[in-house]
């Protein structure tokens, strides 16, 4: 399979670390961002990316959902996984039709892996 680069947006250190780490392991290209505010000028530049995993609950000027709604304005061809620890979220698509999968967390990687692949081999989970 074709390397693919992916955006890794989560607040939390040891986390991003990790899956960006375990990504990389897999095979992807990964660039890691602290919060949504880093991942919109990463997003805006130069660097092709190809797909971002997020969480919703970061600091910073925009949250996740505000994030999946500046991609909708401004890159709304990358698709988008959602890995959160909120459960109850609902009418995802309406904030960004380019989400694509849910993960809980505590999530596994190959969770994230599993959707990762589909996202490259069709475009959609």
């Amino acid at each position: 399979m074709q390397e693919m680069t992916v955006l890794v947006v989560e607040d939390e250190a040891s986390i991003r670390l990790s899956l960006v780490y375990d990504l990389e392991d897999a095979g992807f290209r990964v660039v890691g961002a602290k919060n949504a505010d880093a991942a919109m000028s990463l997003l805006a530049g130069p660097a092709e990316i190809e797909a971002v995993v997020m969480d919703i609950g970061m600091p910073g000027s925009v949250d996740g959902i505000g994030l999946a709604q500046w991609m909708r304005d401004h890159v709304p061809h990358i698709p988008i996984i959602i890995a959160t620890a909120f459960s109850g979220l609902a009418d995802l698509d309406t904030v960004n039709p380019a989400i694509v999968g849910v993960v809980i967390k505590p999530y596994s990687t190959d969770a994230i892996i599993a959707c990762l692949n589909l996202v490259h081999l069709d475009g959609k989970v």
